[in-house]
């Protein structure tokens, strides 16, 4: 393994469109941090990843780049039904390991990630990177130092024309739909801005989509500090709409669109106002996820999605759609 001194050396398994665009280049480009191996079971196609992206070793066999002794930590950019064994086979080689999210297909295979890697002594973490988008750490700044008072309630809208089908929408490959696969982020986010969840209840169905999983979902959450929160989403809808408002005693924060750059503050007392923050999206969008990962790697003591924290969104996923009153479609 390499030192806290020495550049970490990542292996990436799955090279698909996320380690493509979001997380890969991220791993080559941050200080402290070099790409050495990927892996696909194409090998034709690994080697033009390594090309493209200056790996200097390309493999079609999870357990050859998990040989690699050159390798120090694995991004898994696969399909959450292979995130448990490949998390469990890299903690066996004594990898840190990087998970795309969701985390895994439920809580149970989560959980047996997070012993499995404390067992081994590696790092797990989570790739919810919004937590470090300048936009959401000032968000939750603001909402810590009161500048919308006593935080009471908060509302999350998420619908869109989500097109297509693919492994993304089969459950036994993704554990659920849309609302699983991109749905997790924003539960995430609000556990972020928010705080831990008490109760969940929720509603779901499937009332136009030709797929099996769920498609419109309707949650209430009620968090550990009282915050009721109540969540929707639609992913046979247009026009699209993609929201995060949090309201408090003293005025409301807007997140509108969710991924758009700007964090809107709104207050009635006691005059009318409204100031509006912008703050750049990062790209690639893993960037400052993973220069805070390498800090944790190094040895501080920051803040940082580990195991436990990226398993939380899955546990409230496992409770709407386990759970759920749902009268769907045949």
């Amino acid at each position: 393994m390499g030192d806290s001194m020495a550049n970490i050396r990542w292996g990436i398994i799955g090279c698909g469109d996320v380690a493509e665009k979001k997380g890969g280049p991220a791993l080559y480009r941050a200080a402290g941090s070099e790409l050495t191996a990927v892996m696909r079971r194409d090998r034709a196609k690994a080697e033009d990843f390594a090309r493209r992206h200056g790996a200097r070793r390309a493999y079609d066999r999870v357990e050859d780049l998990l040989a690699d002794e050159e390798v120090d930590a694995v991004y898994i950019a696969t399909p959450p039904n292979l995130h448990k064994e490949q998390t469990l086979q890299a903690a066996a080689a004594g990898k840190h390991v990087l998970v795309e999210k969701p985390m895994a297909l439920n809580a149970g295979e989560c959980d047996a990630m997070i012993a499995a890697c404390a067992r081994a002594g590696v790092h797990l973490h989570v790739a919810y990177y919004r937590r470090f988008w300048p936009k959401f750490v000032e968000a939750r700044r603001l909402i810590r130092e009161g500048y919308i008072g006593h935080v009471l309630g908060a509302r999350l809208q998420m619908c869109a024309l989500s097109g297509g089908g693919g492994w993304r929408v089969d459950p036994a490959i993704s554990g659920g739909g849309h609302f699983v696969d991109v749905g997790s982020h924003r539960l995430d986010m609000l556990l972020h801005l928010l705080g831990d969840v008490a109760e969940v209840t929720g509603y779901v169905d499937n009332l136009v989509g030709s797929h099996p999983a769920e498609n419109d979902v309707v949650l209430s959450l009620r968090m550990a500090s009282r915050v009721v929160v109540s969540a929707g989403f639609h992913f046979h809808t247009h026009p699209s709409r993609d929201v995060l408002e949090i309201y408090g005693t003293g005025g409301t924060l807007s997140l509108d669109p969710f991924d758009g750059p700007a964090i809107t503050l709104r207050y009635g007392v006691p005059e009318k106002k409204e100031v509006v923050h912008q703050h750049v999206t990062p790209s690639p969008t893993h960037f400052p996820f993973v220069e805070a990962l390498l800090r944790v790697y190094a040895g501080e003591d920051i803040p940082h999605v580990t195991g436990e924290e990226g398993a939380k969104a899955t546990r409230i996923m496992d409770a709407v759609l386990a759970n759920a009153v749902s009268d769907r479609a045949r």
